[in-house]
């Protein structure tokens, strides 16, 4: 058999690589990917990730590997995505507090957090309670206040998250007093101390803080957002209870970095929608006091940017000063 002619051979295999699509594209994801979460390990926000991880692997047939990157309140991981290649194999399991509330608690925060991501999906919102020791002689939250105001900058609340911070934060300044915050490196650690009686106070989600109001080992005073908890209907919003404008609740949305091609992008907005639809997974995460938020990435941009103007607001208002 006559052999091709040189020329024709380099041709015909130019031609051949120009109308096939790289092997890579065709097979998305052909490799494990990694999810990292700006917190520690074993906060109620790293078992959503966790339980997110799984359905993704799951459906996509490549592990999706949760990877914790805690340090300056989620700072560090969040910038850790917005270096990474744009390739769809690094996903954030990002929060209001990590991608919003940081550019205003932090100074000189290296990533924008409207340029630097895609957003994929909202996952869920979670409330916060606003919770004393047993120790702590209120029961109410105009009790709550009335000892506050009796005792100004002598009570003290611990916070171990952003969230928990601007949680405390917006009520102390809707209530009009003066409780002094104790920095803690963890939310177990803020409960600990709070359980022990060297703090009064915390403002904390419900998903880690739920369990130890139904035990007794702390009172719930109220909580900390617009409507009642469906976990707990019988405790009222602190709005209710008298002091306006005391809302606070904390949401986590997955996001890529900015530049990911949009087809990449377009299948984990399916993927991810088709798991939030999964009766299975919302039953997990309802279990752990999480609501179901299942917006795509038009509506999870619009509620960043009202979320950030809302918390510089907050952040002027209550005085905070960037760390």
């Amino acid at each position: 058999m006559r052999a091709l002619n040189p020329l024709f051979s380099l041709l015909f295999a130019g031609l051949a690589a120009a109308i096939s699509p790289p092997a890579a594209a065709q097979a998305y994801p052909s490799k494990p990917l990694r999810m990292i979460v700006p917190q520690g390990a074993g906060g109620s926000t790293d078992s959503l990730a966790r339980s997110l991880a799984k359905a993704m692997s799951d459906a996509l047939g490549q592990q999706v590997i949760v990877e914790n990157r805690a340090g300056a309140g989620g700072v560090l991981g969040v910038d850790a995505v917005a270096k990474a290649p744009a390739d769809g194999y690094t996903l954030l399991f990002g929060s209001n507090t990590t991608m919003a509330a940081n550019t205003f608690l932090y100074k000189n925060v290296p990533f924008d957090p409207l340029k630097d991501f895609a957003p994929i999906s909202a996952v869920a919102n979670v409330q916060f309670a606003l919770l004393v020791s047993s120790a702590v002689p209120a029961t109410s939250v105009p009790e709550l206040v009335a000892l506050a105001k009796s005792r100004p900058g002598r009570l003290n609340y611990g916070s171990g998250t952003g969230s928990a911070l601007l949680c405390m934060e917006i009520f102390k300044s809707a209530a009009a007093v003066d409780i002094t915050k104790v920095p803690y490196r963890s939310t177990a650690q803020a409960l600990t101390d709070l359980l022990g009686g060297q703090i009064q106070v915390v403002c904390e989600p419900l998903t880690t803080s739920v369990q130890h109001v139904k035990s007794g080992t702390l009172r719930a005073l109220g909580v900390m957002s617009a409507k009642r908890s469906t976990f707990l209907p019988d405790w009222p919003t602190v709005t209710e209870a008298g002091v306006r404008g005391a809302e606070y609740d904390a949401w986590t949305a997955l996001y890529l970095p900015a530049g990911t091609p949009k087809d990449i992008q377009a299948k984990l907005v399916s993927v991810v929608s088709e798991i939030l639809r999964n009766l299975a997974f919302q039953d997990k995460i309802k279990a752990d006091a999480w609501e179901l938020m299942p917006i795509g990435p038009e509506p999870l941009d619009h509620r960043m940017r009202t979320e950030m103007d809302r918390l510089a607001r907050t952040v002027k208002a209550a005085n905070i000063t960037p760390e």
